[in-house]
């Protein structure tokens, strides 16, 4: 992995990457790791040579507890003949086995124990792991910490969101006024780069880390949606901006040819061919289960059992193919 080396080469990679890039990373407890269960065999993965799977991680940042926690999850399927992208996320709380260990821990968690000294160099156990879930092949990282993204939304001058019902975490400041809670009403809300951070970080709802999911999705097709009235793919001026944004916030082994790849894509994408999903224990596709332990406090497994993702598996397939 490597922080943005250089002008040119960054410019077209967050040219190409502003589409699918709407999300934040937030701070949850460090879990401990134990050593049970066994593994499941693995199914071959999924190759098309039409499609990109681009991993999108979402961290806390150097400034928080747990900087290189992955609260944010997404694996993006770009078609590039199709002209399609199709995003899975994955809960945080999934309880997975390290690699080469009998030893679990939370899948957030892989990012920090492949880099114990909290500089990103390594995304093996992460990518290996989505991989294993998805059955997808993983073709590139994308790594964005929670400030780089406040300044994103700021460099396109805010988004507008829609909510079919007011939102109220009393767990979260309102950034206009720290004495408040958190509150949005019904309708539309235009969020700035404050607002959007607390918007996809809120998960006081009844389905918990998946109601934060959801403002996740909402979010980033509020983003694709601004960049397009802003003819931000044509606008040197907005890519500059939306380049600088992120200078020194995005971690990725991107390069010019995979930017140059997705520039149809940038221009030509239509809203109504950006589909997303989750990989949720709730109907009607319930594909994981949640339980706690002494160890692990909350966490989800697959339905079918630990390790077992030959649900998830068909499940993706049928979305994306």
């Amino acid at each position: 992995m490597r922080l943005n080396k250089g002008f040119v080469e960054n410019l077209f990679v967050v040219f190409a990457l502003s589409i699918i890039v709407a999300f934040s990373a937030f701070i949850s407890k460090q879990v401990r790791e134990v050593d049970i269960f066994k593994l499941k065999s693995v199914n071959n993965i999924i190759r098309n040579i039409k499609d990109k799977n681009i991993l999108v991680l979402g961290i806390a940042g150097f400034d928080s507890n747990g900087p290189l926690l992955t609260d944010v999850m997404m694996v993006v399927n770009v078609n590039l003949d199709k002209l399609t992208i199709k995003s899975i996320s994955i809960p945080r709380d999934l309880l997975v086995n390290i690699k080469n260990t009998e030893n679990f821990t939370k899948i957030n968690n892989l990012l920090t124990i492949n880099n114990p000294n909290l500089k990103i160099k390594n995304t093996e156990l992460i990518k290996d792991k989505v991989e294993q879930i998805t059955n997808l092949k993983i073709d590139n990282i994308v790594i964005v910490d929670l400030d780089g993204f406040r300044y994103f939304i700021d460099a396109i001058g805010g988004v507008n969101v829609y909510l079919d019902k007011p939102l109220y975490d009393p767990k979260l400041a309102n950034p206009d006024n720290p004495s408040e809670r958190f509150y949005l009403d019904a309708g539309w809300n235009y969020l700035d780069g404050k607002k959007a951070a607390k918007f996809v970080r809120s998960r006081y709802a009844a389905t918990g880390d998946f109601s934060r999911i959801d403002h996740q999705h909402d979010l980033l097709l509020a983003v694709f949606q601004k960049l397009r009235n802003l003819n931000a793919f044509i606008n040197p001026v907005m890519l500059y901006k939306i380049y600088s944004s992120w200078s020194g916030y995005l971690y990725t082994d991107f390069n010019i040819n995979d930017g140059f790849k997705l520039l149809p894509l940038a221009k030509n994408l239509n809203t109504k061919n950006i589909k997303f999903t989750t990989i949720s224990y709730s109907d009607p596709d319930k594909l994981l289960v949640s339980s706690t332990s002494e160890v692990y406090g909350y966490f989800l497994m697959p339905k079918a059992g630990l390790e077992n993702y030959v649900d998830i598996h068909n499940y993706i397939y049928n979305f994306i193919y």
